[in-house]
Protein backbone atom coordinates (compact mmCIF):
# COMPACT_ATOMS: atom_id res chain seq x y z
CA UNK A 1 0.00 0.00 0.00
CA UNK A 2 1.42 3.34 -1.03
CA UNK A 3 0.84 6.80 0.32
CA UNK A 4 -1.63 7.58 -2.45
CA UNK A 5 -3.85 4.71 -1.37
CA UNK A 6 -4.64 6.71 1.78
CA UNK A 7 -6.08 9.79 0.07
CA UNK A 8 -9.48 9.83 -1.54
CA UNK A 9 -9.59 6.20 -2.61
CA UNK A 10 -12.49 3.89 -1.98
CA UNK A 11 -10.95 0.65 -0.69
CA UNK A 12 -13.61 -1.39 -2.50
CA UNK A 13 -12.76 -0.04 -5.95
CA UNK A 14 -9.71 -0.86 -7.99
CA UNK A 15 -7.35 2.04 -8.28
CA UNK A 16 -5.48 2.93 -11.46
CA UNK A 17 -3.17 -0.10 -11.41
CA UNK A 18 -3.24 -0.37 -15.21
CA UNK A 19 -1.72 3.08 -15.66
CA UNK A 20 0.80 2.45 -12.87
CA UNK A 21 1.82 -0.88 -14.40
CA UNK A 22 2.42 0.81 -17.73
CA UNK A 23 4.55 3.46 -16.00
CA UNK A 24 6.51 0.73 -14.17
CA UNK A 25 7.22 -1.01 -17.46
CA UNK A 26 8.35 2.22 -19.14
CA UNK A 27 10.92 3.01 -16.49
CA UNK A 28 11.92 -0.61 -15.79
CA UNK A 29 12.56 0.06 -12.10
CA UNK A 30 14.34 -2.78 -10.34
CA UNK A 31 15.16 -1.67 -6.82
CA UNK A 32 17.50 -4.65 -6.29
CA UNK A 33 19.61 -3.66 -9.30
CA UNK A 34 22.26 -1.17 -8.13
CA UNK A 35 24.08 -1.15 -11.50
CA UNK A 36 22.04 1.76 -12.86
CA UNK A 37 22.77 4.72 -10.55
CA UNK A 38 20.52 7.12 -12.52
CA UNK A 39 16.87 6.60 -13.37
CA UNK A 40 15.13 8.93 -15.81
CA UNK A 41 11.42 9.66 -15.39
CA UNK A 42 8.78 11.47 -17.43
CA UNK A 43 5.72 11.25 -15.20
CA UNK A 44 2.32 11.61 -16.81
CA UNK A 45 0.27 11.83 -13.59
CA UNK A 46 0.70 12.84 -9.97
CA UNK A 47 0.48 9.22 -8.85
CA UNK A 48 3.75 8.45 -10.68
CA UNK A 49 5.66 10.35 -7.98
CA UNK A 50 5.52 7.31 -5.68
CA UNK A 51 7.65 5.29 -8.11
CA UNK A 52 10.19 8.12 -8.35
CA UNK A 53 10.49 8.27 -4.56
CA UNK A 54 10.98 4.49 -4.48
CA UNK A 55 13.90 4.87 -6.89
CA UNK A 56 15.50 7.56 -4.70
CA UNK A 57 15.02 5.39 -1.61
CA UNK A 58 16.76 2.58 -3.51
CA UNK A 59 19.84 4.83 -3.81
CA UNK A 60 19.42 6.00 -7.39
CA UNK A 61 19.65 9.52 -8.73
CA UNK A 62 16.34 10.45 -10.33
CA UNK A 63 16.22 12.77 -13.32
CA UNK A 64 12.64 13.98 -13.67
CA UNK A 65 11.26 15.61 -16.81
CA UNK A 66 8.08 17.50 -15.92
CA UNK A 67 7.33 18.54 -19.49
CA UNK A 68 4.39 16.15 -20.01
CA UNK A 69 2.46 17.48 -17.01
CA UNK A 70 0.10 20.41 -16.66
CA UNK A 71 1.64 23.28 -14.70
CA UNK A 72 -0.49 22.66 -11.61
CA UNK A 73 0.36 18.95 -11.58
CA UNK A 74 4.05 19.63 -12.20
CA UNK A 75 4.12 21.95 -9.18
CA UNK A 76 2.48 19.29 -7.00
CA UNK A 77 4.96 16.64 -8.19
CA UNK A 78 7.90 18.95 -7.56
CA UNK A 79 6.57 19.81 -4.09
CA UNK A 80 6.10 16.15 -3.17
CA UNK A 81 9.54 15.15 -4.46
CA UNK A 82 11.17 18.11 -2.70
CA UNK A 83 9.57 17.09 0.58
CA UNK A 84 10.63 13.47 0.12
CA UNK A 85 14.21 14.38 -0.75
CA UNK A 86 14.40 16.68 2.27
CA UNK A 87 13.14 13.88 4.54
CA UNK A 88 15.67 11.47 3.02
CA UNK A 89 18.52 13.96 3.46
CA UNK A 90 19.27 14.25 -0.25
CA UNK A 91 19.48 17.13 -2.68
CA UNK A 92 17.66 18.59 -5.64
CA UNK A 93 19.28 20.23 -8.66
CA UNK A 94 17.68 22.08 -11.55
CA UNK A 95 19.22 20.81 -14.77
CA UNK A 96 17.12 22.81 -17.19
CA UNK A 97 13.63 24.13 -17.71
CA UNK A 98 11.28 21.61 -16.07
CA UNK A 99 14.10 19.06 -15.63
CA UNK A 100 15.29 18.27 -12.12
CA UNK A 101 17.66 15.77 -10.58
CA UNK A 102 17.00 14.37 -7.13
CA UNK A 103 19.90 12.64 -5.43
CA UNK A 104 19.71 10.48 -2.30
CA UNK A 105 21.71 11.09 0.86
CA UNK A 106 25.42 10.37 0.48
CA UNK A 107 25.52 11.17 -3.23
CA UNK A 108 27.42 14.31 -4.12
CA UNK A 109 26.63 16.07 -7.39
CA UNK A 110 29.00 18.66 -8.84
CA UNK A 111 27.11 21.28 -10.82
Amino acid sequence: MGIFDLFGKDPKTKNDRVARTEFDERINLDSDNKTAPVAVFSPTAYTDVEIIIDAIKAGKNAVVHLTELKTETAIRVLDMLSGAIYALGGGVYEMGKNIFMFSPAGVEVNV
